[in-house]
């Protein structure tokens, strides 16, 4: 009677055992498809945002360029005598993406261009049959942008037409060319071999593939349909202009072997309607799914093993030596008291953390309102008074392009304290002549000195030879120091630049009799983004990574920096180079 009772408890043992197996089971795998789903939702609104984040910086920067034309274009003093020539240079140089700019007269020929060799001077756009788009801009009076045409150089590029009129008077056309190269660079994927983007007109006609070697002006609905499932309908929303994401089956004999995420997002330019697309497996949701189950699973596994450890050794310390209890016990204290202060500088160094960012932000904020306050007050200012005076105009625009300028040097600070802080600078080194390095300094912050009516003087060796250094990032080092002695000084002040001779390397001192610094702000002064004061109403403006890059740069080429300040006496920045 008792063993055939102790069979039915050990059957019943073994039946609830195995339900609670299965209900840890099945709780396992509702959770995995849920977290997946979730991690799926996340992953795909990253990718939307980074879509999002590249095709407006494209479509921004395409139109930017178009209105570089268009303020030649809407010039009230007419054609100049050179046809534009130096015009269409000025432009050339800040877009900084056209292969090239040219001016094509009312009756159609080429006359003007830069750069020169680039320009089919003389050429008829009648007698060549390519006058299309010329005709199109004249009746219309509007910009006018072409698909990718092939170029002789064997590369593809899109043509911009803006007409050219004055007093109301049709006088011709200005034409530049953005070559596909140039663009590619901004919306290629390129650092996750995975993913790939792709571009579309607004016919749906495939303007780029990055992930084969791809045929433009298909169909893409057309080349895909055949080996995929679900990537029609998401093709469909991208020509009808929408922004979003979906998921599709790539297919082999019919058969499921892959699903992939994409996300998409209109790039408006003109008369021209493209989408841009990044294309991801879904595998990589799985794989960041896995690495963090893996990472629980060696937790739990450390932590049982150390809970096993520590247990075991507690109960042979009980059983052996009731005294080194005692003693174990003060040393497990101890411990835990390090921990806790540990945790305690933790805590402090998150709460320093949070208030960097917290300055970061208001820095960032106030740097890049500014400008762009400036620039739709100029804006709206010109939209409004279209028949304001030229001078008006041109310190309108002069605003305008200053504080574009201010942004893009904020930029330009971001990007390179990026690469100083991910080590990848580099440094185009040569001999160069210091002497002419700071007079070329000097120049570009001339405008500040006057506005301050500051004197500048410099004391170095006649005999000085040449330093090994890259003359570009010196440049910057000595613009970003004479700045800061600018800024921080007062009308009248003083600033003297010291240079000396000591053998192997030089030492230069550039020094200000402006406000100077407590020694708690010489502790930080080199930290980037740091600022003595980070409100928004603060007197002295800048981003705080002026003092980091000449950091980064001086020590990126083995040379020290150093300074020394003190209240209302003024700063002495030292700094070394070497000469081989």
């Amino acid at each position: 009677m008792w063993d055939r009772k102790s069979r039915w408890n050990l059957v019943l043992f073994a039946i609830v055992v195995l339900l609670l197996i299965s209900s840890i089971f099945f709780l396992w795998l509702k959770t995995n498809i849920e977290i997946r789903s979730v991690v799926e939702e996340q992953y795909q609104n990253q990718q939307l945002l980074l879509t999002r984040q590249i095709a407006n910086s494209l479509e921004r920067t395409l139109n930017e360029k178009v209105l570089l034309l268009e303020v030649i274009a809407k010039a009230d003093a007419g054609i100049p005598p050179d046809n534009f020539q130096s015009n269409l240079k000025r432009v050339y140089d800040i877009a900084g993406m056209f292969y090239v700019v040219e001016y094509v007269a009312e009756n159609g020929t080429i006359i003007s261009g830069y750069p020169e060799e680039n320009v089919p001077v003389g050429l008829n756009l009648y007698e060549a049959n390519q006058y299309s788009a010329f005709e199109w801009i004249k009746d219309s009076g509007e910009a006018y942008i072409t698909d990718p045409l092939r170029l002789t150089e064997g590369n593809y590029g899109s043509f911009i037409w803006l007409p050219v009129y004055e007093d109301d008077e049709f006088k011709g056309a200005f034409i530049a060319i953005i070559q596909e190269s140039d663009l590619k660079s901004r919306y290629m994927v390129g650092s996750n071999s995975s993913s790939y983007s792709y571009m579309l007109d607004g016919s749906g006609r495939l303007l780029y593939d990055e992930s084969w070697d791809y045929k433009r002006g298909v169909n893409y609905s057309e080349l895909m349909a055949s080996n995929s499932s679900g990537l029609v309908d998401i093709i469909s929303k991208q020509v009808s202009g929408a922004e979003g994401y979906g998921k599709y089956f790539v297919l082999e004999n019919g058969t499921i072997v892959e699903e992939r995420l994409v996300s998409y997002s209109p790039i408006s330019w003109y008369n021209q309607k493209w989408s841009l697309a990044i294309n991801t497996p879904s595998s990589e949701i799985d794989r960041l799914i896995v690495s963090v189950y893996l990472k629980l699973l060696i937790v739990s596994i450390v932590s049982v093993l150390c809970i096993i450890f520590v247990s075991s050794f507690v109960v042979v310390i009980l059983f052996s030596w009731s005294k080194s209890l005692e003693k174990e016990v003060d040393l497990k204290t101890q411990e835990l008291k390090d921990s806790n202060d540990s945790l305690i500088a933790a805590n402090r160094k998150l709460k320093e953390l949070d208030r960097l960012k917290n300055e970061f932000l208001s820095i960032v904020s106030h740097e890049l309102k500014t400008p762009l306050t400036a620039i739709k007050t100029s804006g709206d200012f010109l939209l409004e008074n279209d028949s304001c005076d030229s001078s008006i105009r041109r310190q309108m625009l002069d605003i305008i392009i200053r504080n574009i300028d201010r942004q893009a040097r904020m930029i330009d600070d971001l990007l390179d304290i990026s690469r100083i802080e991910s080590n990848r600078i580099k440094f185009n080194r040569e001999l160069v002549d210091l002497e002419d390095t700071i007079n070329i300094s000097l120049e570009m912050v001339d405008k500040y000195l006057k506005d301050k009516r500051m004197t500048v003087s410099l004391n170095m060796p006649t005999d000085l030879s040449f330093v090994n250094t890259d003359k570009d990032k010196l440049v910057q080092v000595f613009v970003n120091l004479l700045n800061n002695a600018v800024k921080f000084s007062k009308r009248n002040g003083r600033i003297t630049i010291d240079v000396m001779d000591e053998g192997s390397s030089v030492r230069v001192s550039i020094g200000d009799n402006g406000i100077g610094m407590s020694p708690e702000e010489l502790d930080n002064i080199f930290d980037k983004f740091y600022q003595i004061d980070s409100t928004s109403t603060r007197k002295f403006g800048g981003s705080g990574l002026g003092l980091s890059i000449v950091k980064g740069i001086i020590e990126g080429q083995g040379g020290t920096i150093s300074v020394s300040s003190a209240p209302y006496k003024g700063s002495t920045f030292v700094f070394t180079l070497m000469k081989k």
